[in-house]
């Protein structure tokens, strides 16, 4: 089992995404977020996949990295099968994406580079399931309450819900919200 980033100590490797092919996904999130009044000014977070967590202390060291794998990348496809809900500390509402063949290998490829330079913070990569979070009480100035977020959860849990779209960049971030606080690197596919 993976453990739970240490926020104080971790950034997260991302992936961005093509929003125009996931405005389903997009307007759920909204919807959501209106409902329950999750976040101020409505500025809900950026939908993305993580495909790592490092070290904060090591970003250039990762930044030379992702750099040189993106060079190499001509194409991540995501595809999204269903709404799980996922639950730990705080409560996620999440979309369960694919373990696609671009996606499997570009992450993988990237995590044994960050391993072999003691970057990466996760130990057991091989449990590390690719997803995207709608919904975080994190984040949320005004958390969905337990119970709700429950009823919220049966009706959405396991619901189809299709999309396939790419990458655009690997970025690394820190937990933040605001747009031009979180992105500490980008480097285009």
């Amino acid at each position: 089992m993976v453990k739970p980033a240490d926020l104080d100590k971790e950034y997260f490797v991302v992936l961005t995404l093509d929003y125009e092919d996931l405005a389903p996904a997009v307007k759920i999130q909204n919807i959501i977020a209106d409902k329950y009044d999750l976040y101020d000014e409505n500025d809900c977070p950026e939908l993305h996949v993580t495909i790592d967590r490092i070290n904060k202390e090591k970003v250039t060291e990762a930044k030379e990295i992702i750099d040189t794998i993106t060079k190499e990348i001509e194409e991540i496809k995501i595809e999204i099968n269903n709404l799980k809900c996922f639950r730990h500390t705080n409560n996620f509402l999440i979309l369960d994406v694919k373990n696609t063949p671009s996606l499997t290998e570009a992450a993988n490829e990237m995590h044994e580079s960050l391993e072999q330079q003691s970057i990466s913070t996760i130990e057991n990569y091989e449990d590390w399931k690719f997803h995207i979070t709608l919904i975080s009480n994190h984040f949320a100035d005004n958390p969905i309450p337990k119970f709700e977020l429950d009823q919220l959860c049966l009706n959405l849990d396991g619901v189809p819900h299709e999309i396939s779209t790419t990458a655009k960049a690997i970025e690394i971030w820190q937990p933040k919200l605001d747009p031009e606080e979180k992105t500490i690197v980008s480097s285009k596919i």
